[in-house]
């Protein structure tokens, strides 16, 4: 299990700022955890706020490896994950 902070600093390790969509199996979780914890801070709205879920075209996945490439958090299917800027406040990032 991965906690919000971790996952905030590998997001930003990986895409360099916020604002950046990245594919969910970056966070090198189980699918079963990922949509877990994904959908946990999608329901929890002081979190939720600062998420953005998106779904790329099937296509554009073609070298993830299948099981990986669509995961559903709360029964919408999505690919990657981007965080607000503004996440930092509430988690006292600097």
């Amino acid at each position: 299990m991965v906690d919000l902070v971790a996952a905030v600093k590998k997001y930003l390790e990986i895409t360099g700022g916020f604002d950046r969509p990245l594919h969910l199996s970056r966070f090198d979780l189980s699918r079963a955890d990922t949509e877990k914890i994904f959908s946990a801070w999608d329901e929890d709205y002081q979190i939720s706020r600062y998420l953005q879920f998106s779904r790329t075209p099937d296509e554009a996945l073609a070298s993830a490896p299948p099981a990986l490439r669509v995961f559903v958090i709360n029964g919408h299917e999505s690919t990657h994950v981007s965080f607000r800027a503004d996440i930092r406040r509430l988690l006292l990032l600097a």
